[in-house]
């Protein structure tokens, strides 16, 4: 072989290179974790190729680079402000959805559509999570794409266990709880998703509207949620205690948010350093 056309051969590769980028920089790129990414990729929003077909120095996928780049300036170019998060309500991050409802393979590639499309709006950023995962959108306008398995019989807006365990601020066993007290309507009957019963959306939120749960204030308040359990004992603050149907579980606590809001705290060490 000669040296002009191994040196061309090298070139002409690191060319082709130049338009991809590694798996892990386009997982930093738009904050995705691989099988996340790959998803999105399968889904045809990313183009891709195997190092060893093109003789690429190292192994592994590649990612085109404009491809990447076009996702990530589809949601950066909503000048959207930052805001304190601390759980998920009435707006939500895209990293918690697609922990508790959003699926991956199908949901996310969506949103990702509608946003480059512009049918789908972030409201805000937050820097918990990484890249397009800390954009925070309406509650309701990211779950018009998770897909039931039998969404034609729904003539209202239903939740799983999980997905209004995400709303207030709790486990699933705290929604159990909740429902076997009758705090929250019962499953309605002949709704499901998949094995999931689900429950009416809006009494979910007008439930989180009056109410926020004892560890999810602790953690606004920066304080030690243990500490926090006890001064609510030891203070006499009124509050909503709910057995959790599973062994050796304590109570969850709620508090009126009127109370919260209206509450004195003693300086104490129970502020977290």
């Amino acid at each position: 072989m000669r040296r002009e056309s191994l040196d061309r051969w090298i070139a002409s590769r690191d060319l082709e290179l130049a338009r991809y980028m590694p798996r892990p920089e386009a997982q930093r790129a738009l904050g995705l974790k691989d099988a996340t990414l790959m998803s999105v990729a399968e889904a045809g929003l990313v183009r891709y190729i195997n190092a060893s077909e093109h003789g690429f120095p190292t192994t592994g996928r590649y990612f085109l680079r404009a491809d990447v780049m076009h996702i990530r300036d589809a949601f950066e170019k909503h000048a959207v402000p930052e805001r304190e998060y601390v759980h998920p309500g009435r707006l939500i991050a895209l990293r918690d959805a697609l922990r508790h409802y959003l699926s991956r393979v199908a949901g996310l590639p969506a949103v990702i559509r509608a946003v480059i499309n512009s049918g789908l709006e972030p409201v805000a950023y937050t820097n918990r999570f990484r890249g397009i995962t800390g954009y925070i959108f309406a509650w309701e306008d990211l779950r018009r794409y998770r897909a039931l398995h039998d969404a034609s019989v729904a003539t209202e807006v239903l939740l799983s266990y999980r997905e209004t365990a995400a709303v207030v601020g709790v486990t699933p066993p705290v929604i159990r709880g909740m429902v076997a007290q009758g705090i929250l309507a019962a499953p309605v009957a002949g709704y499901r998703n998949g094995f999931a019963k689900l429950l009416p959306a809006a009494d979910v939120h007008a439930f989180a509207d009056k109410y926020v749960a004892a560890p999810v204030l602790a953690k606004r308040l920066h304080l030690r949620t243990g500490a926090f359990m006890r001064f609510l004992g030891q203070s006499g603050t009124p509050v909503l205690s709910v057995p959790i149907p599973e062994p050796r579980k304590k109570d969850a606590l709620f508090l009126l948010k009127h109370v919260a809001a209206n509450m004195q705290f003693p300086a104490t060490d129970s502020h977290e350093p």
